[in-house]
């Protein structure tokens, strides 16, 4: 029997009462270790620990870098059913996965697509314990909407995965969707032992699940955060970054405008990260790393 733990990068810690998958790269840069704050990766929706190879590699022999799977993604035990994520809970995560590893210092967040939601949170709920943040083609939503009841929609998600995996389908067309969903391609392909990954992660009816619930509760999470600023002071150093194709399309003016506008709302600088899709990270890692490394300058240069 294939033995998950035994195989997997990293190691895993108890976050929240749920065995919760970490990969932790030390560093000894020019400055001596610590000197450079930690950097948190944080991917978005259904996102693994693999999305972050690259930047992990870019990253690492300067810098520490974590990146973990959040509940029912990569390799990290999923939530109770009779639970489902929060921004305020998904931002208390990152803290505790920083604290189980006892970096205790100022961190510089980075948080992906729905991730943005939380590294943000993370920033206003503890300020203390941020060093920067960088949202990478985050969501944005100034005004969500709902259609269906909270209980029906996660309801729905339990349904839907139960029918995906209990029919096969998850098994046939997993690996494929990710395909299908995810366009970006690292700049030396794709490695033999992700696409192992891949077909055993996209398989597995509980990450399915936490994906669709993640997913269909994101109206709610959207409203969170704004009841959260509303309370709460942004006064972190911040970059705003959209991935764009290059294409000029009606979708990507429109979506530009929208990050230009979610940077301002910040006061945070607004960047472009150009020939990447949504997972600008697996496209263009070099260019996410120097944002990284922008900020942590930027952090040096305040200490200092």
């Amino acid at each position: 029997m294939f033995n998950v733990k035994q195989f997997a990068p990293g190691q895993f810690v108890t976050v929240d009462d749920l065995t919760t998958h970490v990969v932790l790269s030390h560093a000894q840069g020019e400055d001596g270790f610590g000197a450079a704050p930690t950097v948190v990766l944080c991917g978005g929706l259904a996102s693994n620990w693999f999305d972050w190879d690259d930047c992990v590699r870019i990253l690492s022999p300067f810098h520490t870098v974590v990146v973990f799977d959040r509940p029912g993604f990569g390799l990290s035990e999923p939530l109770p059913d009779d639970r489902v994520p929060t921004v305020a809970d998904e931002a208390a995560r990152i803290l505790a996965v920083l604290d189980s590893l006892e970096l205790t210092s100022p961190a510089l967040i980075v948080g992906h697509s729905i991730a943005g939601f939380y590294a943000e949170a993370f920033a206003r709920l503890y300020p203390q314990r941020t060093a920067g943040v960088l949202l990478l083609d985050s969501s944005a939503e100034r005004d969500p909407w709902v259609v269906l009841p909270k209980p029906w929609r996660v309801a729905g998600a339990h349904l839907l995965a139960a029918v995906a995996s209990g029919s096969g389908l998850q098994f046939l067309l997993g690996p494929t969707v990710r395909r299908i969903l995810n366009h970006s391609i690292p700049p030396d392909g794709i490695p033999l032992e992700t696409l192992d990954w891949t077909r055993r992660i996209y398989r597995r009816r509980s990450y399915l699940k936490a994906a669709l619930i993640e997913d269909f509760v994101y109206p709610d999470m959207a409203a969170e955060l704004n009841e959260i600023r509303r309370r709460t002071r942004f006064e972190s150093a911040a970059i705003v970054a959209a991935a764009h194709t290059g294409r000029r399309t009606p979708w990507g003016r429109w979506w530009l405008r929208k990050q230009a506008r979610l940077a301002g709302y910040l006061g945070a600088e607004f960047a472009v990260v150009d020939h990447a899709h949504h997972h600008a990270m697996i496209d263009q890692p070099a260019d996410v790393s120097a944002l990284i490394v922008r900020l942590v300058s930027h952090h040096r240069s305040i200490d200092t």
